[in-house]
């Protein structure tokens, strides 16, 4: 027979809050935000360079693209981006006008310049053209509820801006999603005046042995 092993993961990213999991009898830890801040995360380094400026009060809850409609948040990097304020503003106007047709001149003008840089049925054409090929079945829906319709369009904004901080597109820094949390800001404390400072010297192992050798 195998022991069961329970391990402990999350918020967990400084040498006291691994030794207060293996307090607590965790077999193993896991760690999360810290992991993105690595050289081998594959993000650009211009969001690792903001993951590295991070404090633990940086950060803040908004939409989530996967579930926009239905109000779940996601928790990302505030500080260096407008992405939280932007994206709980496209929340707002999606729960107070429903439908498209319905946004205030005002209002749409402001989201054509500054989010989307098009206009909204341009912007409708290119989730149309990815729907396509990857779910029919929302097009369907959207022809048949101009309200599923807006969600799309709004969620085009909120599914590129992870993929624009893994780009590390210089003209759209401030629109991007980085997820993280207060553990990161925990993180960069600790690691202050160390050699893990710079978002370069960040390497997953080296993270992982200096985080495990301080916890022992």
């Amino acid at each position: 027979p195998f022991r069961l092993r329970v391990g402990a993961a999350g918020g967990i990213a400084t040498p006291a809050s691994l030794a207060a999991a293996f307090a607590m009898g965790a077999a193993y830890v896991m760690t999360g935000s810290v992991n993105q801040a690595c050289v081998e995360s594959g993000t650009s380094a211009a969001a690792r360079e903001m993951l590295a400026n991070a404090a633990q009060a940086d950060t803040a809850m908004c939409p989530a693209g996967d579930m926009f409609e239905q109000g779940v948040n996601v928790q990302v990097l505030k500080r260096g981006t407008m992405f939280p304020m932007r994206a709980i503003k496209l929340y707002e106007l999606y729960k107070t006008y429903g439908t498209m047709d319905r946004l205030p001149a005002a209002e749409r003008a402001a989201l054509e310049k500054n989010l989307f840089r098009d206009t909204l049925e341009n912007i409708w054409a290119q989730t149309r053209a990815f729907f396509e090929k990857r779910d029919p079945q929302q097009i369907a829906h959207a022809e048949r509820d101009p309200k599923h319709l807006l969600a799309l369009v709004f969620r085009w904004y909120l599914g590129q801006s992870p993929r624009w901080a893994v780009a590390g597109l210089p003209d759209r820094k401030i629109d991007f999603q980085i997820w993280c949390g207060p553990a990161m800001g925990a993180f960069n404390e600790w690691t202050k005046g160390t050699f893990l400072e710079k978002p370069e010297n960040r390497k997953v192992v080296n993270v992982a042995w200096n985080l495990l050798h301080g916890g022992a």
